[in-house]
């Protein structure tokens, strides 16, 4: 039993540091039979354990494996009805999938030893086929122990078996994490990539949002912008002047006021116009209207300190009345100011 325990320590050891699977295994021999005589055994079972590593890019396992098989007795004309000995095959295993996962195919190749006996001891062989069930695996084999000892390979002199072999595996199959991390990494590119689509529509979607509001603002502003240039179309913001004098009696100051502020980004042409009624002179009106609208402009322009802004001057006399001439209220109402604003 020495060198039994050294080989099954042999064997965890081997599959702790390589990181292989560990399959335990029990079953039951229906038929055991010795070749050179007619004579059966009575049924047995085994008990056994292998370590199975895996190919990574094929469908092929291998491994070291041994098995306990109960006693051989109730035979006749063989070694081992004499010996009713215990058998301890050692061997190498190869498992080769058949399909997705249909069936495997199952070989193995090894040493049996015998409790009773070292002079008996021979070559191990195996065929036969198992399926696997998540981690349960079932196995058909026929089996093949030498009872010739070792200096005599594969002689005439065998025990033949059928087994049924049940098992338990643990540990991952090499190709299942492979499979799985491949899978995994595929599955976070793919989550990678809606990530990224998502995140793109998403600014796409913000990018139509933040134009759609700047357009909406731009057309809100051009509107604002609209409507405060209005006022100052042809506006009139001084009116009631005396005869000869350069003060007016009635002033926008709202306009004054708000002049500033309203052309503060504007660029453009602000023009003042002054009036008169028709009492006096052509040219004397000329140029009080001319004095009027000067004072004026002058007035303006400081109150809406803006460089992009040409404030001009037209003294344009006694034409473009707003109404006759017949009494003072009237005469009053064409003597004006009038400005016109034009934007570049």
């Amino acid at each position: 039993m020495k060198k039994i325990s050294i080989l099954l320590a042999a064997l965890v050891i081997t599959g702790v540091s390589y990181g292989a699977q560990l399959e335990l295994k029990g079953g039951f021999e229906p038929w055991r039979e010795g070749n050179n005589s007619s004579s059966s055994f009575d049924q047995g079972g085994s008990l056994g354990a292998e370590l199975l590593f895996n190919a990574e890019n094929s469908p092929f396992d291998y491994g070291i494996g041994m098995e306990w098989k109960s006693e051989f007795s109730g035979g006749e004309n063989n070694v081992l009805a004499e010996t009713k000995s215990n058998a301890f095959p050692v061997y190498l295993t190869g498992k080769y999938g058949i399909g997705e996962d249909l069936f495997y195919l199952v070989g193995r190749a090894g040493w049996a030893m015998y409790d009773t006996s070292e002079s008996i001891d021979g070559f191990y062989g195996a065929v036969g086929v198992g399926k696997q069930f998540a981690h349960i695996t079932v196995e058909a084999l026929y089996e093949s122990m030498d009872l010739s000892g070792s200096s005599h390979m594969y002689s005439g002199d065998r025990a033949n078996l059928a087994s049924i072999k049940f098992g338990y595996k643990f540990g991952e199959n090499k190709r299942d994490v492979i499979s799985r991390e491949k899978e995994e990494a595929l599955k976070a590119e793919y989550e990678k990539q809606q990530a990224e689509e998502a995140a793109k529509i998403a600014a796409e979607n913000k990018a139509k949002e933040e134009a759609a509001a700047l357009e909406t603002e731009n057309i809100a502003k051009e509107n604002e912008r609209t409507e405060i240039l209005k006022k100052y179309n042809n506006v009139i913001v001084a009116d009631g002047y005396s005869m000869d004098k350069n003060e007016p009696m009635n002033v926008n100051q709202e306009f004054l006021e708000n002049i500033a502020s309203d052309l503060s980004e504007e660029s453009g042409t602000l023009t003042v116009r002054a009036y008169t009624d028709n009492t006096g002179s052509e040219a004397a009106n000329l140029r009080i209207s001319k004095k009027r609208a000067d004072k004026a402009a002058e007035a303006i322009r400081e109150g809406i300190n803006n460089e992009n802004i040409e404030v001009i001057s037209e003294g344009l006399g006694e034409t473009n009345f707003l109404t006759d001439n017949s009494t003072l209220d009237k005469r009053k109402t064409n003597r004006r100011i009038e400005v016109n604003f034009i934007a570049k």
